[in-house]
């Protein structure tokens, strides 16, 4: 995400990219659809600090419908992680290959399905009309005034303190052994703190948060690739479901295989740990020390505003005639 500074920047250029992302998508084209997932995530995580600039109906509804597009990229990107991860597989077990081609054929079927499910919604969401909207600038801009308090920079402070918390607890959660469960829950948690920290990198955060959030981005492609074989040995036919395309013994090896790579990449994922939670301690004492109440910034508008009025009647009493100025109170002790 580049720098744009202020969050409808960033959720108009996010809606842009979308929707320029929308024709290779309905193409069924595999890049798409992870560039389509990625940018529907930003725009959500983007919305919550729009405040300023829509009206909480407004963001509730926006953040429901690109819920519902998110859910529908996501089950078809998990579907070319399996296809991809089944591709990969083949080169790594060449004697299991006709089995792999005939689990992939099933994936590709599945792929489809999903992928006509999501373009249906899609139509039937408008998406289309929606991301020109925002993009374009049609919605939002109705609170002139409340932008200048700045008030969306203390509640991504809030959110990322937030988000860090929730990440810490994830990490300790999970322990060091290997729960497929907890791991996953765990991915979810970083990844929602990684696309935070974009947005503060997008706003003009200092050196060390892209430092930080880099390391971010490579636990997060860790723990992806772990979750995606997870799910393809979840997904893998048992014994008790027999298919004739599919030969159990070379199951047997794949499932191995798998085992084994999971294996890598917890190991992998537990020697990023210490930096991971290093982050997320710092992002909370940072939160504590630079967050400024939101009350504050709000009178101090308040009076800005009423100062700003004062002088404009002062102006227009002095130009006048005598008889229609108006009376002038003097200003009471304190």
């Amino acid at each position: 995400m580049r720098k744009s500074g202020r969050p409808i920047s960033m959720l108009r250029s996010q809606a842009a990219t979308l929707s320029d992302t929308l024709p290779r998508l309905y193409d069924g084209q595999i890049d798409a659809v992870h560039a389509a997932r990625v940018s529907s995530r930003r725009i959500r995580e983007v919305l919550a600090l729009t405040y300023d600039w829509y009206p909480q109906d407004a963001i509730d509804d926006l953040e429901r419908t690109f819920r519902r597009i998110g859910k529908s990229l996501g089950r078809v990107r998990d579907a070319d992680a399996r296809r991809a991860l089944l591709a990969y597989l083949e080169t790594r077990i060449p004697p299991a290959a006709a089995s792999l081609a005939a689990l992939d054929r099933q994936q590709e079927r599945d792929r489809l399905r999903l992928l006509r499910k999501a373009i249906k919604r899609f139509e039937r969401l408008d998406v289309p009309r929606v991301l020109g909207e925002i993009a374009d600038g049609r919605r939002g801009g109705r609170r002139p005034f409340a932008s200048i308090a700045g008030r969306w920079r203390d509640q991504l402070r809030s959110v990322m303190a937030e988000r860090a918390a929730a990440a810490r607890e994830s990490v300790h959660h999970a322990t060091g052994v290997y729960f497929p469960n907890r791991i996953h829950a765990t991915r979810i948690a970083v990844k929602k703190l990684r696309y935070v920290f974009e947005i503060a990198c997008a706003a003009g955060a200092g050196p060390a948060m892209h430092e930080s959030l880099r390391h971010l981005k490579k636990t997060q492609d860790v723990l992806g690739d772990l979750h995606d074989r997870q799910v393809l040995m979840d997904d893998l036919p048992k014994k008790s479901e027999p298919d004739a395309a599919v030969d159990p013994d070379h199951i047997a090896v794949v499932e191995q295989i798998v085992e084994a790579e999971c294996r890598d990449l917890h190991a992998r994922f537990l020697r990023r740990r210490p930096e991971l939670l290093d982050i997320c301690s710092r992002v909370e004492p940072a939160h504590e020390r630079r967050g400024v109440p939101v009350a504050p910034a709000a009178a101090a508008l308040v009076i800005a505003s009423a100062y700003y009025l004062s002088r404009r009647t002062q102006q227009a009493s002095s130009t006048a005639p005598a008889a229609e100025r108006p009376v002038q109170w003097r200003r009471a002790a304190v």
